[in-house]
């Protein structure tokens, strides 16, 4: 095998805290960056973007497509590719929206396209119409079909051949945890040493169904004042605007709380009492793989896949259906019942794959590197 240093672009929404960006920064922090190095082009420049450039890679930023046009583009990338390049790969994070990227790497002459989905089902209405147009793009153009997990693989792929790239932590970072670190986190949020406090990390936008667990928090609030506790709403994006507004007119100011994208999440899951995850669909959230790792309680919809509970006895399935009341009283019944065992939970997290040098090995494989 040649030693020449092999370089990967991978194409990624944001170079914030997100749920796709984590679980590839997770796999780059392991890389043997003298044979291989990543390089990124994004929508958004985020707080990783220093971090990036500190272990070699670089960073490209484009307007999104509906403000400069497809073709622009797949024009702009496309000279990225054959100016910053040569690249031995392509990987497209954006699933079936990745098409005109894999096209743009195609015309370029990457010989390798990697057609990567995160989720199991359509995050905005009005791509519906169009998604057997997307979808066939992105596949047609791609040489390598991955997916998080069978649901999103399934959803993308339909009966085609694919292969599953499970999402990667380090289930150590979660574990062990200082009480004083929880303390001082409290402090700093000021939320008091009695209080419960139920956590949720992710990007504030619908499909999350933020709204949902305010009104959880306003059942609490109504029907278990008794209780003291806090809603910590990690994340940012979107709806952030209306969110604050909806928490003003329920009066929940002192029972949620808006606190944008962190990067210390493993001390934030060991401050959690329970973790929430009403989201009205998942493909196989990194964030619920690290609420386990900590072993703390997890209250997540059935819409999110069960291909993401590791069996650590942790993790509650609830329908959305079942409303804000019921799911208020099965969130207090899953905290009452307690954590469970960290060592195990990381033990289960591994042999299912979850951890970093499983899932590193399996895309330097795909990469055929």
């Amino acid at each position: 095998m040649s030693k020449e240093l092999k370089r990967i672009l991978h194409i990624i929404p944001s170079t914030g805290f997100g749920g796709i960006t984590s679980m590839v920064m997770n796999l780059y922090r392991a890389l043997d960056k003298e044979r291989i190095q990543f390089d990124f082009a994004s929508f958004n420049r985020g707080h990783l973007h220093d971090e990036i450039v500190s272990m070699g890679g670089h960073v490209f930023y484009f307007e999104y497509m509906k403000k400069q046009g497809i073709f622009r583009y797949m024009r702009a990338l496309k000279k990225l590719i054959q100016t910053q390049g040569p690249y031995h790969a392509i990987h497209v994070h954006n699933g079936y929206k990745g098409g005109f990227a894999l096209l743009a790497a195609r015309m370029a002459g990457i010989d390798t396209r990697i057609c990567h989905i995160h989720t199991s089902n359509v995050e905005q209405r009005w791509q519906k119409a169009i998604l057997p147009l997307l979808k066939t793009l992105s596949i047609g153009q791609a040489t390598e079909l991955i997916a998080c997990g069978q649901d999103a693989g399934a959803f993308m792929y339909g009966d085609r051949s694919f292969s599953i790239l499970l999402n990667a932590i380090r289930p150590e970072e979660y574990t062990n945890r200082s009480p004083w670190e929880r303390e001082q986190l409290r402090q700093e949020l000021n939320i008091s040493s009695d209080c419960l406090v139920i956590g949720h990390v992710g990007r504030l936008s619908p499909v999350k169904n933020h709204h949902f667990m305010l009104e959880i928090a306003e059942e609490l609030k109504s029907h278990h004042a008794g209780i003291p506790f806090r809603f910590v709403f990690v994340g940012d994006g979107p709806l952030r605007s209306e969110l604050e507004e909806t928490i003003r007119k329920k009066g929940l100011e002192k029972h949620a709380m808006l606190i944008g994208s962190r990067e210390d999440i493993p001390a934030l899951m060991n401050l959690f009492d329970l973790y929430l995850l009403p989201s009205h669909f998942e493909g196989l959230p990194v964030t619920l793989l690290e609420a386990q790792a900590a072993a703390i309680p997890c209250l997540v919809s059935t819409g999110v896949t069960r291909e993401s509970d590791v069996g650590a006895e942790t993790v509650t399935f609830m329908e959305l259906s079942a409303g804000a009341q019921a799911w208020a009283h099965e969130l207090l019944s899953c905290i009452e019942r307690g954590q469970g065992n960290q060592q195990e939970a990381g033990v289960k997290l591994a042999e299912r794959g979850y951890d970093v040098d499983s899932s590193l090995n399996r895309l330097l494989q795909l990469y055929n590197v």
